[in-house]
């Protein structure tokens, strides 16, 4: 009899647990629900967006990248082996000061004449490496960087004066000019079958046929006026086939057709906002809105089509969101925004929101 009661309640005492146990767990399921929602509300609240609340968001920051290693990139088993027997650093993969980008296909093309090299990231792959050399040339100074449609790196060196062309995979294929063609080589765009090249000494854009490498015109000259530069930088070509050119010590951009034909320019030289100090990267949205960056300011000024100042992205500083003498820019076709942070050792990536019509 004692036994039965017993086993009745511990059998009682079991079910009691059981449903004790139950009411627990859907008491920590509706906590974390909870919290996870809480979460989402902070993470949504502390989210970077310019302009800032209550004023509708146009840009949002999405990522800082600072090596292979913020893409997920890392060495194989055997690839850490080799380089760890001939002496060679994971910090190598680290960029030092990056300056032109150029994104296609999920790779990020980045120079960096602090390491003399051009990096490249493959996101899709998840494979990184690096071009140094051009053949028996090592790379002193790699500027621009441009990729056409079938894979084909080119590669600015403006103390070399030469523009390196590259398979996909880095193999050496030739290069174009010499100190009697270019003064300085800087920014590259490409569009169809021409390549063009800023020459920022010789105040003068040059354009090659991609399929010859030939030269086929140029259009500048040093001066003041329309069409006239005064140390040009910085390309674009937006999707429309109009060029974009920071022409820098005019402290203005100038607009052109795809053959060099002036169609317009804003800009002064000033301290004010919308004004110009050492504007270098320049890109163009899908929208047809103009970015500028400034490494004076540290900034990155948006302008439409007639000049307009519309908003200003970053300002000094070292955290996200912020610029230390950034270089180039580069607009993906998905409205991604590349932004070298130069002297930040990194490359920041915000996304233009468009307005949902």
């Amino acid at each position: 009899m004692i036994i039965s009661y017993n086993l009745s309640f511990l059998r009682k005492l079991k079910y009691f647990y059981l449903l004790l146990c139950l009411l627990l767990l859907v008491e920590a399921c509706a906590s974390l629900d909870q919290q996870l929602k809480q979460n989402n509300t902070i993470q949504k609240e502390n989210e970077m967006v310019w302009p800032p609340p209550p004023y509708e968001a146009k840009i949002r920051f999405i990522q800082s990248i600072s090596s292979s290693l913020d893409f997920g990139i890392k060495k194989n088993w055997l690839k850490k082996v080799i380089d760890s027997l001939t002496g060679k650093e994971e910090s190598e993969n680290l960029m030092l000061r990056p300056h032109g980008i150029y994104v296609q296909e999920e790779k990020i093309y980045v120079t960096d004449p602090g390491l003399f090299l051009v990096h490249i990231f493959d996101q899709k792959k998840k494979n990184y490496f690096q071009i140094t050399d051009a053949k028996d040339q090592h790379l002193i100074s790699p500027i621009g960087v441009a990729i056409d449609i079938n894979g084909k790196i080119y590669i600015s060196d403006s103390y070399l004066k030469k523009i390196f062309i590259f398979s996909d995979d880095g193999k050496y294929l030739g290069e174009i000019g010499s100190d009697k063609l270019f003064g300085r080589p800087t920014g590259l765009a490409i569009y169809k079958d021409r390549l063009y090249v800023v020459d920022t000494l010789g105040d003068k854009i040059l354009v090659f046929s991609k399929d010859n490498e030939k030269l086929l015109y140029c259009f500048g000259q040093n001066g003041k006026g329309h069409g006239e530069f005064h140390y040009p930088t910085h390309i674009f070509i937006d999707s429309n086939g109009y060029i974009y050119i920071t022409d820098s010590l005019n402290f203005r951009v100038q607009i052109f057709d795809i053959d060099g034909n002036f169609v317009s320019s804003f800009g002064k030289h000033g301290d004010a906002i919308g004004n110009f100090s050492k504007p270098k990267g320049i890109a163009v949205d899908s929208e047809g809105h103009i970015y500028v960056v400034d490494s004076e300011f540290d900034v990155v000024q948006i302008f439409d089509r007639n000049g307009t100042l519309l908003l200003i992205l970053g300002g000094t500083g070292l955290k996200k969101g912020h610029f230390l003498i950034p270089g180039g820019i580069f607009i993906d076709k998905n409205d991604y925004i590349y932004v070298a942070d130069s002297y930040n050792r990194r490359i920041q990536i915000f996304k233009y929101i468009k307005t949902d019509v």
